[in-house]
């Protein structure tokens, strides 16, 4: 079962007798508890526990606002991160592509699947007509592939700039054929889940209530597709990712360890500001993986147990469970913009000329508190961002240098090995 297979579930169990269960329906914004009518041709039965969470609008609520949060920084984010690409020539690079490809994909996410989820299932029924029935469980399905895939590509791109750094990087042709090969992957993994989708007519409480269902040909086609969607959409780029920063994690920390055993002490001085980015990096990279593996895994675990039928749907807090782990899914379209694009100097700088009095803010708060740094700042007027005007600071748009790399652990790596190279008979001339 995928993200956008959701109010089946939440309203169609089948009954197992168990205490707190009863008939109900959800014919208004909340879910209220009543009795139920179906029609001679039905032969399941429609429950839900009595104390579901989900069902009171003080709960709805919550996370109705958590969603809302999540969409409008989730596509500010993204969208300033393609606005930069497309505006500044110089950051149109293979790094930046990819990186561009996932805020895309993410912006999709908040398009189609943080504002109708929630919507469809709070609601009780389908309200969008046939065609958007296929078409809106085609692009919830497709934007999460396009999501982990591009996530995938970036992983094993940085493996091999950084574990291979004197090997020709990727071109950009190269980049775009591989783009349009994960979207050509993503449509065709989904085109099934879409085809199959359906309008379905339910007469429940004396109420006609329209449903868009998953209508596969046989059960065992259902799991079958539920385990490849689940596999392809989440442990398999899970593990290649892990694979790949775990790989980068370990040859910087060996480079480290080489550095710091040096007895060269003109070379430790050299790049000791080398080893304090590569001791960044590393964190950044266990970061990266813990908020990729903490935001997807809930749900997918969450989707397989009900796919294969592990009564799941039973416990009286299981739609509390969807929607939380659900949320947190979600969540990755704010995460993203950060650890891919504002945690790199070159998009921070472009940002900076988007956003000057955001920066300014931050900069003079950081300044008050470190003399030092306000000093070095008063002395140099060129590359301040604040203007005294009248005793009051206004905000000024300054020029930054372009920048002359694509990512700055890519530059950390490549600078490592590349001293290395040069240096390598003189150390050990000097040891």
């Amino acid at each position: 079962m995928s993200t956008g297979s959701i109010l089946n579930t939440i309203l169609m169990s089948t009954d197992y007798g168990r205490d707190g269960y009863l008939l109900s329906t959800t014919t208004d914004m909340y879910l209220d508890n009543s009795s139920l009518s179906i029609n001679s041709t039905e032969a399941e039965s429609f429950i839900l526990p009595v104390d579901d969470l989900i069902q009171k609008p003080f709960v709805q609520f919550i996370f109705s606002v958590f969603y809302m949060i999540i969409f409008i920084l989730g596509m500010f984010g993204n969208f300033l991160v393609c606005f930069v690409v497309a505006r500044q020539r110089t950051m149109q690079t293979v790094t930046n592509f990819f990186i561009t490809n996932l805020a895309i994909a993410d912006i999709l996410l908040c398009l189609f699947c943080i504002t109708l989820t929630p919507t469809y299932t709070f609601l009780g029924r389908w309200i969008f007509g046939i065609f958007l029935c296929h078409l809106v469980a085609f692009l919830q399905c497709c934007c999460v592939y396009l999501s982990t895939l591009t996530l995938t590509a970036i992983a094993i791109d940085r493996f091999f700039v950084i574990i291979f750094p004197f090997r020709p990087r990727m071109k950009i042709y190269t980049c775009i054929l591989v783009l349009l090969l994960i979207w050509i992957c993503a449509f065709s993994l989904t085109y099934p889940y879409g085809y199959y989708m359906k309008i379905i007519d339910r007469l429940i409480d004396h109420q006609e209530v329209t449903l868009c269902e998953e209508t596969w040909p046989s059960e065992d086609a259902r799991k079958l597709f539920g385990t490849v969607t689940s596999v392809l959409q989440f442990w398999l780029p899970f593990v290649l990712i892990l694979g790949c920063y775990f790989c980068i994690f370990w040859k910087l920390r060996n480079n480290k360890k080489k550095l710091s055993k040096s007895k060269n002490s003109k070379k430790k001085n050299c790049c000791e500001k080398v080893l304090r980015k590569k001791t960044s990096t590393n964190q950044m990279l266990v970061l990266m993986v813990f908020i990729f593996g903490i935001c997807w895994l809930p749900l997918n675990l969450i989707n397989i147990l009900e796919d294969f039928n592990m009564n799941l749907n039973e416990h009286r807090y299981y739609n509390l469970m969807f929607f939380t782990s659900h949320l947190f899914a979600m969540s990755s379209v704010i995460y993203n913009p950060f650890l891919y694009a504002w945690l790199n100097e070159n998009f921070r700088k472009e940002f900076k000329q988007i956003l000057p009095c955001l920066f300014v803010n931050i900069s003079t708060h950081r300044e008050l508190k470190n003399p030092k740094t306000l000093l070095s700042s008063l002395t140099n007027k060129k590359n301040d961002d604040t203007l005294i005007r009248n005793g009051e600071k206004t905000c000024q748009e300054t020029t930054f240098l372009q920048p002359n790399h694509e990512n700055v652990m890519i530059s950390i790596e490549t600078d490592m090995n590349t001293y290395d190279a040069n240096h390598k008979e003189k150390d050990r001339n000097n040891d």
